[in-house]
């Protein structure tokens, strides 16, 4: 994560990989998962749809990580 001391602006990821290729990553400011492979799909569509782990991600970049 990244913490812009004269903004308080907060930034940050969380990316998986597999086999050396990406695989899925956090998008913070639209608090989805994008999937830049299509056998990613499945795994973004079930990790969009849980909320309580989408807020669990968003609170350690923005509260904990900074």
């Amino acid at each position: 994560c990244e913490w812009d001391d004269e903004t308080n602006e907060v930034d940050g990821y969380e990316q998986f990989g597999y086999d050396g290729e990406d695989f899925i990553t956090f998008d913070l400011q639209t608090e989805t998962w994008v999937a830049p492979k299509q056998q990613a799909v499945v795994t973004k569509h079930k990790w969009d749809s849980n909320k309580a782990f989408i807020t669990s991600v968003k609170n350690y970049y923005t509260q904990i990580c900074p």
